[in-house]
């Protein structure tokens, strides 16, 4: 395990051989990342991300190439432009067990998602990969996104993110497929308690979050999967984050975009929900 007076030597080391800033502070950071983490973790850097996990090296490989680094190609090639400049720190932890102790240890973090979550305040993955890749991917389009369009409302951002919960990848871009979250909707539908699209988007985050949230999770993914259907998803994104200022919910774009009034694009929706099926 390594000190923190060696972490120090090896920084000032690397920087008198003329190392970069960026490649120095990533080297520092992955070596004080090894050195609390200690043995049975690898850490190793990707690009912008410092990831770790107490995985396999085959499976923690596999990880780092086929969700994080394919997941994150496609979302810079499909929606954002803008680039995180800080690191992204990624914990790949193997199981439940593994996963409370070292969110407890790390950073006090104790009432956590059974799956993984992001905190933005200094981008870090958190993740139970024991449970599969698809939240890793979720959480992944919050941390790439957010750089990308600060204010994105929480119904977009959940909305987009959920989306990735189920999703293949194809031709450089990220395709949402049908997911868990389908039985939600339709059984609003049926009984009458879906909540109207056009108060779903006026939502501020205090009320999606409130006691309908994984309501209001399900309605927001399966609406982004709808624009992905209309093959309008990319240019909802785009136009929304560029013409915020004048358009801070989305409705206004949403009827652009589609050339629809929302409750005719509400309409024919539920009609496409109903025709879905998971399992």
């Amino acid at each position: 395990m390594r000190s923190a007076a060696l972490v120090l030597a090896w920084t000032l080391s690397a920087a008198a051989m003329g190392a970069s800033e960026r490649d120095v502070e990533a080297a520092r950071k992955t070596l004080l990342m090894k050195e609390k983490l200690g043995d049975g973790f690898i850490v190793e850097r990707d690009g912008i991300f410092l990831i770790a996990g107490n995985l396999p090296r085959a499976q923690f490989e596999s990880y780092c190439t086929y969700t994080i680094g394919a997941g994150a190609r496609a979302l810079w090639n499909t929606y954002c432009e803008k680039k995180p400049d800080p690191f992204i720190t990624i914990y790949l932890f193997r199981d439940d067990k593994t996963y409370r102790h070292w969110a407890k240890e790390l950073f006090g973090d104790t009432n956590v998602s059974h799956f993984g979550y992001y905190r933005p305040w200094d981008h870090t993955m958190v993740m139970n990969i024991g449970t599969g890749g698809g939240t890793l991917v979720h959480e992944l389009t919050h941390a790439l996104v957010k750089p990308d369009f600060p204010k994105i409302p929480t119904w977009f951002d959940e909305g987009l993110g959920s989306l990735h919960e189920q999703c293949r990848f194809a031709s450089g871009t990220i395709v949402g497929m049908v997911n868990w979250r389908l039985p939600a909707v339709q059984k609003a539908i049926a009984d009458g308690t879906l909540v109207p699209l056009e108060k779903l988007v006026a939502m501020n985050t205090g009320q999606f979050r409130g006691d309908k949230e994984s309501l209001h999770y399900a309605e927001a993914r399966y609406l982004c999967m709808y624009l992905q259907k209309l093959g309008v998803l990319e240019k909802f994104y785009k136009a929304f984050r560029d013409g915020f200022k004048d358009d801070t919910t989305g409705a206004k774009t949403l009827v652009r975009v589609t050339g629809k009034p929302i409750p005719d694009l509400e309409r024919e929706w539920i009609a496409w929900v109903r025709t879905l099926r998971w399992r």
